[in-house]
């Protein structure tokens, strides 16, 4: 008998021995074996038993699966010691061992393959693919790690720098020797990031390699190993030499990496810098530095600036430059010195003399209301709000969120709904920024709230906002309005308004937001939403030819509904294009880990009855 399809089985079976058991159970690949099996069944009987096996293992439950599992590994191996090769000719190696950590992964292979896809093709869409997959700790699978190290040198930079800082360390020092291998010191950003990688992940070991990257690698991973170098006291004076390089960027990594130390040296370094012509390399490190002697001297010097400016001494447009490149270094610094000179300067910005100055102008008052919010003083917020009818159109922005962090949501209501049906003019920008506002606060996406800003900062921004309240006389407005915005994320159960407004939306034909449209029926708590969900999805998807941004939303929204709907959700699949089918199941996962999840919450009470 032809023992191919035996030998596949076999495979296939090893396969899932390794990865775990539980993903076994609907797993495509096997699962593609049966019908083969079963029509060579019907000449030789063990075949059918193997077929039998398969779809007990790969249709059964996953408390099962390592049993069922076990048997056909049992069978098949019997199999092939009865009737096939069971050795090949090679020579003995010792394995390499690394240390590592644990992973525990139930990742199927219908949610690997659209993030594998994500990880080494190209094409839009695919950071929030991956940066959703990060968050829900689908990243906790091996077999992701050669596909994050290619997705190193994407070009993207943003995917790159995710799988730089958040996915790849998370697999421990053994991936180290893996990232080692495709190395190159004379590489470009991809092994930059490698570099950094390594040594994030076992310091004292990349040391030398660190060294030996700033002797002799490119400019991208020259300026990694200042980063690395710097973490180590002892080899400060290499970053030291780096300040007086003549590549630009060496020179701003170096002071960056530098502003975090509190040494005499570093300190005499940047004082003296901030008696030069120019501050522009001195804006990423004066947000890391911490020593007064060092801010005290910026102060000073932003102080003689902006009365020159004032008095109208020099060349007004050096003046600016000059005050300009100081604010810069101060952008994101909330100290209490940081605080006193910005509001010093902003409430300046008002007065007779600064009428005077061609440089002290309602743009640069917006420039310092900007800086001022992100001090999150109270003292802030209301100095901004009180020159808030003369800042200009670009600080709105900060106006809005001080008031939100200010005032009763009443008087926030009351002072900027009118904007909200402007149509054109500086009214319908007032109302798309309080729009944005809205969906940034109640998402709670750190990135919707600042172009530049850190990480930590934009988190804390958007937990302030998250909190609030809004006045509940919004949603009429957004309705009146026709703000989609609102109406999604303000919708509540028994409005009489919202549910008839939101499905009306959709026998239009004309929005685009099927997503954010199912977001709101939620939240509306409509009970076909099911329905409407699969409704949108086989229209959207019919004739689609591959997977836009407002698709892949929709995709999301799956989320929303119910997961007791998830069997009829399961079912709709088999009604979708193949293109779409990886993308749609994996957007069900959601509602698959809350169903386990309430199985296990019922299961600990029947124990504990």
């Amino acid at each position: 008998m032809s023992l191919a399809l035996i030998q596949e089985s076999a495979k296939e079976v090893r396969r899932l021995a390794i990865a775990g058991s539980p993903l076994a159970v609907g797993d495509f690949r096997v699962k593609k074996l049966i019908a083969p099996l079963e029509q060579a069944g019907a000449q030789v009987p063990v075949f059918a038993q193997v077929a039998k096996a398969i779809s007990e293992l790969v249709n059964g439950k996953e408390s099962e699966s390592a049993t069922r599992l076990l048997a056909l590994s049992t069978l098949l191996n019997a199999i092939l010691y009865t009737q096939g090769q069971t050795g090949t000719e090679g020579h003995f190696n010792e394995l390499e061992v690394y240390a590592t950590k644990g992973f525990s992964t139930r990742t199927s292979a219908r949610m690997l393959k659209p993030l594998i896809a994500a990880l080494t093709n190209a094409g839009g869409g695919r950071f929030e693919i991956v940066k959703s997959a990060c968050e829900r700790g689908a990243f906790n699978d091996l077999r992701l790690i050669d596909p994050a190290i290619q997705a190193l040198g994407d070009n993207y930079p943003e995917l790159a720098e995710l799988v730089a800082d958040k996915i790849l360390p998370g697999y421990g020092p053994g991936i180290v020797p893996r990232l080692k291998t495709g190395f190159e010191v004379k590489g470009k950003k991809a092994d930059a990031r490698k570099l950094k990688i390594m040594h994030r992940l076992d310091p004292m070991v990349t040391l030398d390699l660190c060294r030996t990257a700033l002797e002799d690698g490119t400019a991208e991973v020259k300026a990694a190993a200042i980063e690395c170098l710097a973490q180590h006291e002892e080899c400060l004076p290499l970053v030291m030499e780096q300040t007086k390089s003549k590549n630009k960027v060496l020179r701003a990594t170096a002071l960056e990496a530098l502003a975090e130390h509190d040494r005499p040296e570093v300190v005499t370094l940047f004082t003296e810098l901030i008696k030069g012509k120019t501050l522009d390399l001195l804006a990423k490190p004066f947000r890391a530095v911490r020593n007064r002697q060092v801010l005290r001297s910026l102060l000073e010097e932003g102080k003689r600036v902006f009365g020159a400016m004032l008095q109208g001494d020099g060349q007004p447009n050096e003046t600016l430059q000059r005050y300009s490149e100081i604010l810069d270094c101060l952008e994101l610094r909330n100290d209490n010195e940081t605080e006193e000179f910005l509001l010093a300067c902003f409430n300046q910005c008002g007065t007779k003399a600064a009428k005077k100055s061609a440089t002290v102008g309602v743009e640069l008052a917006g420039r310092l209301a900007s800086l001022l919010y992100r001090t999150g003083s109270s003292k802030a917020f209301a100095a901004v709000l009180e020159k808030r009818q003369v800042l200009p159109l670009s600080a709105f922005n900060v106006v809005l969120r001080s008031a939100l962090r200010t005032w009763p949501p009443e008087k926030v209501y009351e002072e900027f709904a009118p904007f909200l049906d402007k149509q054109k003019g500086a009214g319908k920008q007032k109302g798309e920024v309080i729009e944005h506002t809205l969906w940034a606060a109640r998402e709670g996406d750190p990135l919707a709230f600042y172009e530049i800003g850190e990480p930590e900062t934009n988190l804390k921004e958007a937990q302030a906002l998250k909190s609030l309240s809004w006045d509940p006389r919004w949603l009429e407005a957004g309705i009146k309005a026709d703000a989609l915005v609102f109406v999604c994320c303000l919708a509540r159960p028994g409005h009489p308004g919202t549910l008839s407004y939101l499905l009306k939306l959709f026998e239009t034909n004309k929005r685009a937001e099927a997503g954010m449209i199912i977001q709101g029926l939620a939240r509306c708590q409509y009970p076909k939403l099911a329905d409407v969900f699969m409704e949108q999805v086989a229209k959207r998807t019919k004739n689609a030819q591959y997977l836009s941004y407002d698709l892949q939303l929709l995709f999301q929204s799956a989320r929303h509904v119910p997961p007791t709907d998830l069997p009829r959700l399961d079912a709709f699949a088999a009604k979708l294009d193949e293109k779409f089918v990886d993308h749609y199941l994996v957007s069900l996962e959601p509602l698959r880990s809350a169903n386990k999840r309430s199985e296990g919450a019922a299961s600990e009470s029947q124990k504990g009855v």
